[in-house]
């Protein structure tokens, strides 16, 4: 009876441990550095990596906690442009990336290692996306 207690004991910590060992696996979440990888016109067309690269477009943003550092690129300037958000999650891999309390800059949506979101209207509009690093 003793030898099947710890049997059972030992079993139920090897399942639990085997739990929280891939509980931090595959983390889904916002946090981590995401690099502009694509982007997509309202019409469809694709603006591909080497694209964005041969006109000189770097995007990033460094996500820790509540707040996301965002760092461009472009040729034309000098320096960088960076910027500092609030990071507020709106539900399930949506989040709101925010100047102030009262301004939403963005509205990411994560899936997998891929953050998307979309800035402009119509015809206007562009579909952004950026790999996690």
């Amino acid at each position: 009876m003793k030898t099947r207690s710890i049997k059972f004991i030992a079993v139920f910590a090897l399942v639990l441990a085997g739990l929280f060992v891939f509980a931090g696996c595959g983390n889904k979440e916002i946090e981590g550095t995401w690099v502009l990888v694509e982007e997509y016109e309202s019409d469809g067309t694709k603006i591909s990596t080497s694209e964005l690269k041969d006109i000189g477009v770097s995007e990033k943003y460094v996500v820790n906690g509540e707040s996301a550092e965002y760092t461009c690129e472009i040729q034309e300037l000098e320096k960088p442009i960076t910027m500092t958000f609030i990071v507020e999650q709106t539900g399930d891999n949506t989040y709101n990336f925010k100047i102030s309390d009262d301004y939403v800059f963005v509205s990411p949506e994560v899936h997998g290692n891929k953050m998307s979101y979309t800035v402009g209207e119509g015809d206007d509009s562009l579909k952004m996306v950026f790999k996690r690093q």
